[in-house]
This record gives C-alpha cells, sequence and structure tokens, in this order.
C-alpha cells in the first residue's frame, strides 16, 4: 500500500523539502520485496532494505519507514533505476509524547483537566507554547499547567510513528520500479557457538557450530536473507562513520556462499530467517562434523625462581585438561565458545568444560582448556639443590602422579627454567618445546601411581 500525505518535514531535517511543499511517497514495511542483512561481530551490520515504489516523474519526497533505530548517519545509500537522490536523512526519534506535543504546537486538542475533588473535565484548548508546563489557548484565555492527558485529533503530518528515511529524489519517468535503500545500523551482532562431544576414547570430537544473533536495533527483520561475517573490522575512532567497515560490508553483497573476503570470511545462512527487536536467536552455522581431537593434562610449570634456590615441597597440584584438536572440517571456525561434553556409560552427557575458540582456519590446530582434572594429583618435591658457580645452579626434582580414574591418564609435565639450561638426568626423556620449556609425557595407570625424575642446570 502507498500512502499520500502533505508533506511537512521537519525543518532540521530536510528544509529544502518543506520549502518545496512536496508530497511524499510514504514506502511502508508491508511493500517491501527483499531484506538481505550482513551482521558483523562487532555491533554492525549492513541492512538492504529493497521496496516496490510507484512514482511520478520529476522531483518528489520519499519516505522508507519501518528502517533500525540504531541506523548510522551518513552510511545511506539510495539506489533505483532513473532515479537520482539530491537529499537524504534519518528521522529516527520516533513517537513520544513530548515530541507529539511540540509538534502539535498552534493545533487544537481536547485536555482533561482534574479539579480537587477528582472530577475531570474535558475542554477544546489550542497549544501556545510547550515545555514543562505548556500553555494553551481557551476561550480567548491562556492557561499555563499540566493536564491529566491531552486528546489529539490527528497524528501531525510532520511526524512519524517509527524510525524513517526520508530523501528527495528525481525520478525521469513515472511508474513503478524496485528501489533499494542500504545503510548500517548498530544493535546487530552475532557470536559462534559450539556444542562438542567428545567420544568414550578421546580421539574424535563431534562439532556442532551455531550463530546466536542477536537483534537491539529497535525494529524487526521479518524473513531476511542473512550473511555473517567473522573477522575483526576496523573502525574509525570518534567517526560516526565506520569508512572500512562501510566498504567491506557494501561490498559483502555478493552470491549466498561461504567466502573469503578481504581477510575476512562471510558465512550464508540456508534460509531466510525473521529477527525481531529485542530477540536472540540461534541457527545453524556450519554442517555437524567429526574431527580429530586428543584430551591431555598439562601440568603447570614452578615459577623460574624454584630452580634458582632451595625450595620446600610444593602443594598438590591437579593438571589442566586440554583438549587439541584439528580443524578438518574443510571451512575455518570462527571464534566462539566451544562447550564440550562427553557420555558417561548410562548413556547421559556430562560437560567436561568450556573454552574460547581462537580463529581457527581450516586444516589448523586448536587447543581448549577445559578445568582441572579431578581424578589426577600432581606432588613436586625438590631432591636435590648444588649452587655450582655464582651464576649457575643445578637442582633435582621428583614428579609423583597419582590417577585416583578408571582409565589412564596422560599427563604432559612442563618445566620453564627462565634462562640457559641443560637437563642433565631424566627417567624419561624431555620434548624441548621452545627456548626455555622442556616436556615430559608420562602415562599414569588407573587407580595408579607415576614417578618422574629429572635434574637441570641452569645459568641465569
Amino acid at each position: 500500500m502507498r500512502r499520500r500525505l502533505a508533506f511537512a518535514t521537519a525543518a532540521a531535517l530536510l528544509p529544502l523539502l518543506a520549502a518545496a511543499g512536496l508530497a511524499d511517497t510514504v514506502l511502508l514495511p508491508s511493500e517491501r520485496a527483499g531484506l538481505a542483512l550482513t551482521i558483523t561481530q562487532e555491533d554492525t551490520a549492513l541492512v538492504r532494505d529493497r521496496r516496490t515504489a510507484s512514482l511520478e516523474k520529476g522531483a518528489q519526497a520519499l519516505v522508507v519507514e519501518g528502517v533500525a533505530r540504531q541506523a548510522r548517519d551518513a552510511t545511506a545509500m539510495l539506489s533505483a533505476p532513473g532515479v537520482s537522490v539530491t537529499e537524504q536523512g534519518f528521522d529516527l526519534a520516533g513517537l513520544d509524547a513530548d515530541r507529539l506535543l511540540t509538534a502539535s504546537l498552534n493545533r487544537d486538542v481536547t485536555v482533561v483537566w482534574r479539579d480537587a475533588s477528582g472530577a475531570e473535565r474535558e475542554e477544546r484548548a489550542k497549544i501556545v507554547a510547550t515545555g514543562p508546563q505548556p500553555v494553551f489557548q481557551v476561550g480567548g484565555k491562556l492557561v499555563a499547567g499540566t493536564p491529566v492527558r491531552i486528546l489529539y485529533d490527528a497524528l501531525p503530518p510532520d511526524i512519524r510513528t517509527a524510525p524513517a528515511f526520508h530523501a528527495s529524489v528525481t525520478a525521469d519517468t513515472a511508474g513503478k520500479r524496485e528501489m533499494e535503500l542500504a545503510y548500517l545500523t548498530g544493535g546487530l551482532n552475532w557470536q559462534a557457538d559450539y556444542v562438542a562431544e567428545l567420544s568414550a576414547t578421546d580421539d574424535k570430537l563431534a562439532l556442532s557450530a551455531w550463530a546466536t544473533l542477536t537483534n537491539a536495533s529497535g525494529t524487526d527483520f521479518p524473513q531476511a536473507k542473512i550473511q555473517i561475517m567473522a573477522g575483526d573490522i576496523n573502525r574509525v575512532a570518534d567517526q560516526p562513520r565506520p569508512m572500512r567497515a562501510e566498504k567491506m560490508l557494501m561490498a559483502a553483497a555478493g552470491p549466498p556462499v561461504r567466502e573469503a573476503l578481504g581477510g575476512y570470511h562471510l558465512y550464508a545462512l540456508a534460509q531466510p530467517v525473521s529477527l525481531k527487536d529485542g530477540e536472540r536467536k540461534q541457527v545453524a552455522l556450519l554442517p555437524p562434523a567429526t574431527i580429530a581431537a586428543e584430551r591431555t593434562l598439562i601440568l603447570d610449570p614452578l615459577p623460574p625462581h624454584a630452580w634458582r634456590d632451595r625450595q620446600p615441597d610444593q602443594p598438590p597440584q591437579n593438571p589442566m585438561a586440554v583438549l587439541r584438536l584439528k580443524n578438518s572440517t574443510g571451512e575455518p571456525l570462527p571464534a566462539g565458545i566451544v562447550r564440550v561434553f562427553q557420555r558417561t556409560k548410562d548413556g547421559g552427557a556430562t560437560f567436561l568444560g568450556e573454552d574460547q575458540l581462537s580463529p581457527t582456519p581450516a586444516g589448523n590446530h586448536a587447543r581448549l582448556s577445559l578445568g582441572r582434572a579431578f581424578d589426577v594429583t600432581a606432588r613436586r618435591t625438590q631432591t636435590d639443590f648444588t649452587r655450582v658457580s655464582a651464576e649457575v645452579t643445578e637442582a633435582a626434582w621428583e614428579v609423583k602422579l597419582a590417577n585416583a580414574g578408571e582409565r589412564p591418564a596422560k599427563v604432559l609435565v612442563r618445566e620453564s627454567f627462565g634462562g640457559d639450561w641443560l637437563v642433565v638426568e631424566e627417567s624419561a626423556k624431555h620434548n624441548k618445546e621452545n627456548a626455555f620449556t622442556a616436556a615430559w609425557t608420562v602415562t599414569v595407570p588407573a587407580k595408579g601411581e607415576a614417578v618422574l625424575k629429572y635434574r637441570a642446570r641452569v645459568k641465569g
């Protein structure tokens, strides 16, 4: 449906239109021919709203109702064949009591007064001044005060009940055509959430990926085609216009497939999604996949000073349960929270823990920390210490690992030396992880114990 109203827009918004006295063509949300969203993880989204309009030849005013309340100034782009735009702007305030009162200045209304006894009376009046104490003209007299309520005969022509986009356009011919309004808005966001089930053998992970969409933009988006963009978008500080974000999002109007775009990744959701204002909804992001995984327990290293002086017995430690996985899905995994479960013998699911997944390209590895292992305990004891010289010390440590669980546990014992170092004795061969760290892998039997011993010389 198309409505034509006498147009007298707010002077602050489009003064030239008001001066020209143009009638406006109002495009309602019901005239929408298509809606597409490209949503980032930075509270910025591109809205592409297509509406069907019947335009007259020549200059005229156009109003698109139902835009996002958080639409950003200076990001609008209105396009249609044979149509040029000379002025444009957003009117995002919507309707409230103060704005309605101000817009009704010098108009007749019905005011309701209440006397000391609580009785109410109505009378016709003209609004001659607004503010906390409006002034009314009643029967040739001026009355200042706040009535119980004000009854308006109609909505003023220059005020909208919902946020709107206004433009002054010129059409080369009369007739129907499809117009697209594209703009950036805040209030739309998404995050990746993963549900992962670890196999009984700890070597496979069944991974489901979800996109959690959040709409706090101030408007509904029914049956929208949605693309979500993964990656950190640069925003220009202290500027209302996110320049690079706009360029990337405008370029995102490509084919509906997952694609790389300037260092970012776009994921097109398979079906249109209706997203109401204030709604939070999950939709499938990627097909479920089974990937390789390895569960390891990692014992935190001693502080570097433990190698430079005699140390008392250390308090018992529980190693960190870490899940190493390889992204064999064939798709990049966006950053998000992974919640890991595992089935018990009776078939129920046990929550093992959760961690933040970093952006993981296809074929790359990732690591998730799930929490401290309850059944495995480590006790470190310094068994010897020697000061070889003023700069060189030598210390020997023993690590007793106890496993109260029903399955063997593989524990990675790490030591970080913080200087030049050399392992001179060890009960198991170490692996040099980096310039400062040695690591030993120890398998602790179920309901059993294992002991690791090592001696290292440190200069520093």
